[in-house]
């Protein structure tokens, strides 16, 4: 036997924990255990180990039998989970157009929206998938979705009775500037099966309001704030803060402005990373690289973020925990639809022609760029099976990897601050 090569150690005063990144579990010991165990574990058979400690650790993945391939085993879960046939994901661009200016949008943007004949083909293409799938996932998407709100919600109406009829599951979900984002679009959001929203706040008033003005220059913030607050309990909101050397240092007044609007346990928060792109040289952020901050620098603002949100008494992003294929651009029952009916399989490549994969007014046709996204191999990448988060990122953003402009922004923050990372989640306990 021996151990996992996916363990994390970390200690915390008197008690030693071990994560396993294949399982997601952890174990917890004295700390006077650990050197035992592993001396046991390593062929040492006078070390006095504890059984039962032994028997946990086995229990979770975390001692595995010599011959054991750990990256094979966690191939077969990319693989088992880039082919999921029961599940049929759609993220739909209502509207490339936006009524923001974001400096550093990696979208080129144009001011089209779903028209019918693109709706049609689209409820096409879901009647049949609705025959062979159990559940219907849908991901409204811009430019700026409510932009394009009439065909939101007359597609939701369309999707929820088609679904209902063909007995398949039917969820969905919204990213969007929440400008457009008011009760009573929330609540009409809500009957309409979408329980949760993202919405991107960049920093308090004066720091917002330069990141994130509306396309005529005005100020959004205090809309934004407005809008957060009464949608928040009608909608799950997390509130993105997209971070980089130009709003850093502002995010804990932002993180506090919000308690103090009672948004503290209403809420949740994340830190976004602002990569800029040279691959869509069409999209504002082609011009915005100078403030992004390396990966390893996020990972560390992304942790100091994480602190205070939680202090604070913000529910925050997820604790590290086992992934398989790990987006849609990978898996290969979903699809980004735009809306001019062109098809995508990222939601980063939205708006580049470059990427187009096909559209929904010839689709299927021969000669699609499907394959690019469906054959990626993290498992073929030296750096990717070297390295311990693998089983927490599975290679991480395929765009990025395949790009070497983005190729330093496509790991998870695992890589760089695992330990971290393990010692926020035994400190918090299970995810809230």
């Amino acid at each position: 036997m021996r151990e996992s090569r996916y363990n994390v150690w970390v200690d915390d005063g008197a008690r030693t924990h071990v994560y396993n990144g294949v399982s997601g579990r952890v174990t917890s010991m004295p700390g006077d255990r650990r050197a035992p165990l592993q001396r046991f574990i390593a062929g040492d058979d006078d070390a006095p180990a504890d059984p039962q400690l032994l028997a946990a650790m086995a229990r979770a993945g975390m001692i595995v039998a010599d011959g054991t391939d750990e990256l094979d085993l966690l191939r077969k879960r990319y693989e088992a989970t880039r082919a999921n046939p029961d599940r049929f994901h759609l993220t739909v661009v209502t509207s490339l157009g936006c009524n923001l200016d974001c400096p550093y949008c990696f979208e080129a943007k144009h001011p089209s929206l779903l028209g019918d004949e693109v709706q049609e083909r689209l409820l096409r293409l879901v009647d049949r998938k609705l025959s062979s799938v159990r559940a219907l996932e849908v991901l409204w998407y811009g430019g700026e979705p409510l932009v394009g709100l009439p065909a939101l919600l007359a597609l939701s109406d369309e999707f929820i009775a088609r679904a209902a009829a063909a007995g398949v599951a039917y969820s969905a979900g919204i990213i969007t500037n929440g400008h457009l984002l008011d009760a009573e679009t929330a609540h009409r959001l809500r009957a309409r099966g979408v329980r949760a929203t993202q919405v991107t706040m960049d920093g308090p008033r004066e720091v917002h309001d330069r990141r994130r003005p509306l396309a005529g220059g005005r100020g959004t913030f205090d809309q934004l704030l407005a809008n957060v607050v009464a949608v928040a309990g009608i909608l799950d909101v997390t509130v993105r803060v997209n971070l980089d050397t130009g709003n850093l240092g502002d995010a804990p007044r932002l993180l506090h402005e919000l308690a103090a609007a009672g948004l503290a346990g209403r809420i949740a928060v994340s830190p976004g990373h602002v990569v800029a792109t040279r691959v869509n040289l069409l999209a504002p952020s082609a011009r915005y690289h100078t403030a992004c901050l390396p990966r390893a620098e996020f990972a560390q603002a992304e942790g100091e973020f994480a602190e205070l949100a939680d202090r604070l008494g913000f529910a925050t992003v997820a604790p590290p925990a086992p992934s398989g294929a790990p987006c849609t651009a990978v898996r290969d029952n979903e699809l980004v639809i735009g809306s001019r009916g062109e098809i995508y399989k990222c939601t980063e490549t939205v708006g580049d022609p470059a990427e187009v994969i096909g559209n929904l007014l010839t689709w299927p046709q021969p000669g699609d760029r499907l394959s690019k996204w469906l054959t990626y191999d993290p498992f073929a990448d030296e750096d990717c099976r070297s390295c311990v988060a693998l089983p927490v990122c599975m290679g991480g953003c395929a765009y990025h990897a395949m790009n070497a402009s983005l190729r330093d922004s496509r790991c998870s923050t695992f890589r760089f601050r695992h330990e971290e990372q393990v010692r926020r989640l035994v400190r918090r306990g299970p995810a809230r």
